[in-house]
């Protein structure tokens, strides 16, 4: 990363999405601090990093010693974002009758995130305001131009403990919102090397407490009653510090219950918006940097004011609790179900702005638990994750280690506990139905529908120039996809790589991508703890494909054909066997690529949970594909058969022993009748209704008889080449997998609904056979076929609305 960017007060904030990670800050080696010089010294030939004779002068920047001597005043305030506009933070007290948006504490301080009367505030505080600004400088300074040195000089390794040390001292001086940064640094192994990970998770572990005279007097004065008259028991000391409140624990009087009392520390309010005013001023000239060394078109100013609403909101406990209730009632309607996650129930009648009371959990941070168990609890959080973020559109956007329990007392014990809610975000249901679009396009290199997904994600203007958009994409993507060789396969290095287009395609960054990235960055670094070895996309590939099965609209079917069709229009049979074990939650432990929508588990699902799936209504629109695949491998097997067996004819010929076959005279095609083409020779009859497989049609047919013997224990040979001995022996010792399907088979027969798909299926496949005999023969279905009715109005969704484009 180019020195100038880390002098910024705002990376980490509004940048850090973005440029947190490029080239492996912390893994830096000379090798990649000399692309590091070389690109950009491409991008900008006056930027080249020199040692200056005192200081350490960056361009555009100046003197790092000297940041304490720039005059906010002369900085421009930007664009003011109107206080009730369209958010994707999730602001639930905006629904209330008695939400103000123009609320003020007693200094006068919005208590609404309002940036025109933020700038209003501290405008007429320059005092206070050049105090932060010098007090920032005084501490980061020293720290940033140690930084700068290390990287240009190819010591960063070297003294990285040190400085992550440092590191940590310093959020803790400069307060809650840089030490929200390194809460998000703290949990990512595959980005940071253990010592330094170490260091930051002290802002998590060993957070400074505040006195708890203090918090019993915010409580009281919240509450409105001595501490006594509302909690029969409350704890001395606080059992948990975060950065912008502490948690006691307690008893509610009234009726016994067991609560967690969160309380937020004093002056919190004045020090994030007076943070976030610091910010906001600096940010536009930090973004001229950035587009001078980037194509980057993203909206700096708009991505800031997200983050810091999402901030701002977190200290209103009572949003917070809105937002609790509200994701339980969303989770226990969803396909989840909540099940296996418990969200504490606040307790609505004694929680205020700045006091929180809700159910008490004893549980234990993910972090601290074995391998197994992180891997067990991280699966579920994700499966909740992501009903939260597709299905719902309703999404935790701080899942931090200390948000995350297993539960280890009560009804409870053994679940996952998902806290603290004061920042959720909310995503439009076109955006969502983008996000799986651009998976799957992704996952079949379909780069063209891909840079469609990013146009509907606003990641690309609609004017975007393909032709240069579409070889950088395969070009950073495509390592990442099955074959491509990617070394690392996690979110984070597909993210860096990412970035680096930024040199080349002018793209911009959504604002609620800045909560998005963190939520999953933050998942994926407490599974890589469990599992160095985990995938996330591929871990998520049950859920997208549930999802789009069980979305009705024309759009979902074009997706579910990208998804199974090959460029020829042929399905996969491997993704049709992957697709079918996703749906009931299988995956193969190891992938080929970040995105393998192919991969296929060893131990997947059985036989008989595959036909339930089949038969049931959420897989109403894969059943047309699959009675495709049934016409398709009928018939390229029956014209193989047939081919075959005619072939073999002069083979039967009397053999003279010691001279081979008797020479017959050639003897005449046989005349067979068939209505509507009168009597044919059989030899041309054949060649006009079974002609002969073409080479992709011999490959395709293999492919399913490898899918087929899968599916029976068999060997391929034994369907490729039935002889008499392996037809008796599956007769008379029937695989376990055909004993499976035999069961499975008697099972579903005695049910109504089952048998009446099955029937309909049956039908289809018989209805779209003939359909093919009528068009090789040029004469119509009810002449060829005239003692078989017409079909009556299907039930099944009609072929071509999946394979309409085919």
């Amino acid at each position: 990363m180019h020195p100038c960017l880390h002098s910024c007060p705002a990376r980490g904030l509004a940048f850090r999405y973005s440029f947190r990670s490029t080239c492996g800050l912390w893994h830096s080696s000379r090798s990649c601090l000399q692309r590091r010089r070389q690109t950009f010294q491409s991008a900008a030939p006056s930027a080249v990093l020199t040692r200056p004779q005192s200081g350490l002068s960056i361009p555009g920047v100046g003197d790092l010693s000297k940041l304490a001597n720039v005059d906010l005043s002369d900085v421009p305030d930007g664009r003011y974002r109107e206080v009730e506009a369209v958010s994707y933070v999730s602001r639930r007290r905006m629904d209330q009758a008695d939400f103000d948006p123009y609320e003020i504490d007693t200094d006068g301080l919005p208590l609404v995130y309002n940036e025109e009367r933020i700038a209003s505030f501290w405008k007429g505080k320059p005092g206070e305001l050049t105090s932060r600004w010098a007090r920032f400088a005084a501490v980061s300074a020293p720290w940033l131009t140690k930084l700068a040195y290390a990287v240009i000089q190819g010591k960063l390794e070297e003294r990285q403990d040190h400085l992550a040390r440092e590191a940590v001292i310093n959020m803790e001086k400069l307060g809650p919102t840089f030490i929200k940064l390194g809460q998000i640094l703290s949990i990512r192994p595959d980005v940071l090397p253990p010592s330094v990970m170490t260091e930051l998770s002290k802002l998590q572990d060993n957070m400074p407490t505040f006195p708890t005279t203090d918090a019993r007097a915010t409580v009281e004065r919240e509450l409105g009653q001595p501490i006594d008259a509302i909690f029969s028991e409350f704890s001395v000391r606080p059992v948990a510090a975060a950065s912008l409140a502490q948690v006691y624990r307690a008893r509610l009087r009234s009726n016994g219950q067991e609560v967690a009392v969160k309380v937020q520390r004093p002056g919190a309010l004045a020090t994030i918006s007076k943070d976030l005013y610091v910010m906001r001023r600096a940010v536009g000239v930090y973004e001229r940097i950035i587009r001078r060394f980037t194509a980057q078109d993203t909206d700096y100013q708009l991505l800031l004011s997200t983050f810091a609403e999402g901030l701002y909101t977190e200290m209103d406990f009572r949003n917070e609790a809105l937002n609790m209730e509200r994701m339980t009632m969303l989770m226990e309607q969803s396909e989840f179900g909540s099940r296996d996650v418990i969200i504490p129930k606040p307790v609505m009648e004694r929680t205020t702005r700045r006091v929180l009371v809700m159910d008490w959990v004893t549980g234990v941070k993910l972090t601290g638990l074995p391998p197994a168990e992180i891997r067990r609890l991280v699966a579920t959080g994700q499966e909740a994750f992501l009903t939260q973020l597709l299905e719902v559109g309703f999404f935790h956007g701080d899942p931090h280690p200390g948000n995350l329990l297993k539960v280890t007392e009560g009804p409870h014990a053994g679940k996952l506990a998902l806290l603290d809610f004061g920042l959720v975000a909310e995503i439009p249901e076109a955006d969502r139905e983008a996000m799986v679009s651009a998976t799957i396009h992704l996952a079949n290199r379909d780069w063209n529908g891909l840079i469609n997904d990013f146009i509907a994600l606003q990641f690309l203007p609609a004017s975007s120039d393909r032709g240069l958009i579409i070889p950088v994409m395969d070009k950073v993507l495509g390592p990442y996809l099955k074959g491509g060789g990617a070394k690392s396969l996690d979110f984070q290095s597909l993210s860096q790589d990412l970035i680096r287009t930024s040199m080349q395609i002018p793209f911009s960054v959504p604002p609620y991508m800045s909560l998005l990235a963190r939520s999953t960055a933050t998942l994926e670094g407490i599974a890589l703890m469990g599992d160095p070895n985990y995938q996330m996309v591929s871990q998520a590939y049950p859920f997208v494909v549930r999802k789009v099965l069980r979305n009705s609209t024309s759009g979902s079917a074009l997706l579910l054909r990208d998804l199974m069709y090959d460029s020829n229009g042929n399905v996969k049979p491997t993704r049709l066997s992957a697709l079918l074990n996703a749906a009931l939650g299988y995956v193969a432990d190891q992938t080929q690529g970040f995105i393998d929508f192919d991969a296929v588990p060893e131990d997947g699902a059985s036989i008989q949970d595959t036909i339930s799936f089949l038969l049931a209504p959420e897989a109403r629109q894969l059943r047309p594909l699959l009675v495709k695949e049934l016409v398709t491998g009928l018939d390229f097997y029956t014209r193989d058969r047939l081919q075959r067996a005619y072939n073999s004819l002069p083979s039967l010929a009397p053999r003279i022993p010691f001279l081979g076959p008797l020479p017959l005279p050639p003897l005449p095609s046989p005349l067979l009748f068939v209505p509507g083409l009168g009597f044919q020779p059989a030899e041309q009859l054949l060649q006009k209704l079974a002609p002969p497989l073409s080479q992709t049609e011999e490959v395709y047919l293999q492919s399913l008889l490898e899918v087929a013997s899968g599916l029976l224990g068999v060997r391929p040979a034994d369907l490729d080449q039935p002889s008499l001995s392996a037809t008796l022996q599956l007769l008379t010792n029937p695989s376990t997998q055909i004993q499976e399907l035999q069961q499975a088979l008697t099972a579903l027969s005695g049910q109504t609904a089952n048998s009446q798909v099955v029937q309909e299926m049956v039908e289809d496949v018989l209805e779209q056979l003939m359909a093919i005999q009528s068009q090789r023969a040029d004469v119509p279905r009810n002449i060829l076929f005239p003692f078989v009715p017409a079909p009556q109005t299907r039930k099944l969704p009609a072929p071509a609305v999946v394979y309409a484009e085919v």
